[in-house]
């Protein structure tokens, strides 16, 4: 009998015992379910998983590529050898119903990332299996075999005579429901067939790590919070702070009936992270789910939102991933982790989560089956892109209604996601949306933890604003302005006036310097004294400091709430001081859209309301539909992905994936990653860097988290000008190469100044 190879180092057996298909099967065999078994019956989801590990490389028994094996072991030219479309042309011949399409795009993409659905099916339509193909396969892989599909949609409640947009929503989110299972079957397989090859070269144990029970996780958590709450001082915040942690976990205690969509809805300074963190644990623990997902808006804020999850939870327990870390370069063991997302706490971004969950590439999607059966709660969900809200909400709604995940939205101002027939036909209907700490609480907390009070003060220039701030009775206070010019100017403008003791902040200072910037106010306000911060976006989510006084250009309601926990954040006064103003001086560009119409909708909204009533529930339900209305104009989907996803030719899911993913993008392209060497560390990065390049070694994790540290953002027509040097070609690496663009206060300046500072 031919001997069939599907590895050659070391040489490893395709089929039988040992062999690479039935390893392949053992690790899929212990993933966990991705559907329930109401929607799938689990022999007949482990049948499907295991046709999947047992025929994904069968195009290897070919003569061709068993031949491309030899000489590709043996030294010689070898040209590569297509073994992955067998599997689909074989799903499509031998399994009945729709299963044989869904398989075939994971057979298809195993190697390559999911193709494009119609360049699939004509290339299956004139592909032949080569006899000897057929000849091999185990006997479970012959003759017609039947597999069902999971029962899809019963989430879907569709109201007879529904509007001509409600039904077009829920056309769209069902083909979205087809499109992930095809995701998932993906996943499963390439993170299958990766474990099962990392194991045969010996990189990976055969048994796969076994991870602390979420079980003793969440004990952990509940002893630290008591301790906190114990040790921590009596104020009412800290009271109220323990309020909405006890209504988190007591949520956690009661199994909901159905599947609905959660809200924390807090107000900034609530302890809401750990508290979600609370119900999230329990809730896994009761309800069987796998692991916690914490998916955060901004990078600015993740690593000190592992940190702390860390420091309760165990270094080992929690993985920190996000699109500034690249896995691809690193150890085994990190990049596997990274990729697949195998352990029990993630804690990632919104750009990571989402481009995953539309990308066609197969280190991307090999995390998708881990996300099956998870707890995810999404920090700051009024953030989510509103031109990708359809995709996005169709995907949450996805992974809520077919592949058992709880969702919480986590927000101090919780936008209106509620299905309007009219304004906003692709949102939940309203019997799905549940309060964690309960209706009740959630009133109390906005008038009891109000501590500040706003005012709107009209148009202000810089000379105007400053002025302002100098006829008052305060001596700190913090400036949030919308663009980084703003910034600077209001910065120079303080100085000029005469005020000591300003600090800068803004996307153009490295992470490591703001780092410090934000240290040494921290210790300022502590120690009570006077300081001025003027500070762009950066500081409005996430950073715990407290001003007695903070002034806020021209933003949306999410925005100015956000400002207005950096104010009396902790109730050390009565109450503090928010003054809302109008820039003239300022232009909110077209990359800003969401900014400008929310400050439009707040423009409103204020001919209706007093400022005073701003934060108010209803007021902030108003806000949100009059919001997302208006998003209307353009498009929920800017990118036309949902036209995509829904897209038939002939008889089959002609979904285009790679189309897909370049389509969805959070953040636009064009942007690149400066390196600035500052301080000491940022001059020992850039030794590093030399020396790994002269090495010819690629950086590793941890190098790539210093990089980031000292990294700023720069679009392409600044990048052209910015003097740089390569710091690591192969990596890709730029460092700045002049100083004099970087300011001991500003950060990365537009163009250098006359005189020269040294880092």
């Amino acid at each position: 009998m031919r001997e069939i190879y599907a590895h050659s180092d070391p040489w490893e057996f395709l089929y039988g015992p040992g062999g690479h298909a039935q390893r392949t099967c053992r690790v899929i065999e212990l993933f966990s379910p991705l559907f329930s078994p109401a929607d799938w019956p689990p022999d007949e989801a482990a049948r499907c998983m295991r046709l999947l590990a047992l025929a994904h490389d069968m195009g290897k028994a070919s003569r061709t590529w068993q031949q491309y094996l030899r000489n590709s072991a043996e030294g010689r030219p070898a040209a590569k050898v297509d073994h992955k479309t067998a599997a689909a042309k074989w799903a499509l011949e031998n399994i009945e119903g729709p299963m044989m399409e869904l398989l075939a795009y994971a057979f298809a993409g195993h190697h390559s990332g999911l193709p494009n659905g119609v360049e699939l099916f004509a290339k299956l339509r004139d592909f032949e299996l080569a006899p000897e193909v057929m000849d091999s396969l185990p006997e479970e892989l012959r003759g017609n075999l039947q597999l069902s599909l999971p029962k899809l949609g019963h989430g879907q409640t569709m109201a007879p005579g529904a509007p001509r947009a409600v039904q077009n929503a829920m056309a769209g989110e069902c083909a979205m429901l087809l499109s992930m299972v095809v995701r998932m079957l993906h996943s499963s397989l390439i993170d299958a067939d990766w474990t099962a090859t990392a194991q045969n070269s010996g990189e990976r144990p055969e048994e796969l790590p076994q991870h602390t029970p979420l079980t003793t996780l969440s004990d952990k958590l509940e002893a630290r919070l008591q301790q906190i709450e114990r040790e921590g001082k009596n104020t009412r915040i800290n009271a109220l702070r323990q309020k909405i942690h006890e209504a988190c976990y007591s949520a956690a205690e009661r199994k909901p009936a159905g599947m609905p969509i959660y809200r924390l809805n807090v107000p900034t300074g609530g302890g809401k992270t750990l508290s979600s963190l609370s119900f999230a644990l329990r809730h896994a623990v009761l309800c069987g789910k796998q692991r916690v997902i914490y998916v955060i808006p901004f990078t600015s804020i993740i690593e000190q939102t592992a940190r702390q999850f860390r420091e309760v939870l165990g270094a080992g327990n929690v993985l920190e991933h996000h699109s500034n870390v690249s896995e691809e370069n690193d150890n085994e063991e990190n990049r596997r982790a990274s990729e697949s997302w195998d352990a029990p706490v993630i804690v990632t971004t919104s750009v990571q989560f989402f481009e995953s969950l539309f990308s066609d590439e197969n280190r991307r999607c090999r995390k998708l089956h881990n996300i099956a059966q998870s707890v995810i709660i999404f920090d700051e969900a009024q953030t989510l892109p509103t031109h990708l809200l359809e995709p996005c909400i169709a995907a949450m709604k996805a992974l809520q209604y077919e592949f058992g995940c709880t969702l919480v939205l986590c927000t101090a101002t919780q936008p209106a996601f509620t299905r309007d027939a009219e304004l906003f036909p692709i949102g939940w209907d309203a019997s799905e949306s549940r309060s964690l700490i309960g209706e009740e609480l959630e009133t109390r907390l906005q008038q009891e933890m109000k501590r500040v009070e706003v005012e709107n003060i009209g148009r202000k220039n810089k000379e105007e604003l400053v002025n302002h701030f100098l006829s008052s009775d305060k001596e700190s206070a913090l400036f949030i302005v919308n663009l980084t010019r703003q910034a600077q100017e209001l910065f120079a403008t303080l100085r000029d006036h005469g005020v000591e003791n300003v600090y800068h902040l803004s996307a153009r200072m490295c992470s490591a310097h703001r780092a410090e910037v934000l240290q040494d106010v921290c210790d300022r306000l502590k120690n009570g004294k006077p300081t001025v911060l003027v500070a762009t976006r950066v500081v409005e989510a996430g950073v715990d400091i407290s001003f007695p006084v903070v002034y806020r250009d021209k933003c949306g309601l999410d925005s100015l709430a956000q400002s207005a926990g950096r104010c009396n954040r902790h109730g050390e006064l009565p109450l503090g001081k928010v003054f809302y103003f109008d820039d003239p001086d300022s232009s909110l560009s077209a990359n800003m859209a969401d900014l400008r119409d929310g400050f439009y909708v707040l423009d409103d909204i204020l001919r209706d309301h007093s400022m005073k009533q701003v934060f108010e529930g209803d007021v902030v339900e108003e806000y949100f539909r009059r919001f997302y209305a208006r998003m209307q104009d353009r498009n929920w989907d800017e990118k036309e992905i949902m036209p995509l996803i829904g897209q038939f030719s002939d008889l089959v899911r002609a979904w285009d994936f790679p189309g897909i993913a370049e389509k969805f993008r959070i953040i636009p392209e064009g942007q690149h990653s400066l390196i600035i060497p500052y301080g000491d560390a940022g001059e020992k990065l850039r030794s590093r860097l030399l020396e790994l390049q002269r090495l010819k070694l690629m950086p590793t994790r941890e190098d790539y988290r210093e990089i980031q540290r000292f990294s700023v953002s720069v679009y392409d027509q600044e990048w052209r000008n910015i003097p740089r040097e390569p710091v690591h070609e192969a990596a890709g690496l730029f460092m700045l190469a002049d100083a004099a663009w970087y300011d001991k206060d500003c950060g990365l300046l537009r163009e250098p100044p006359d005189c020269n500072y040294v880092f």
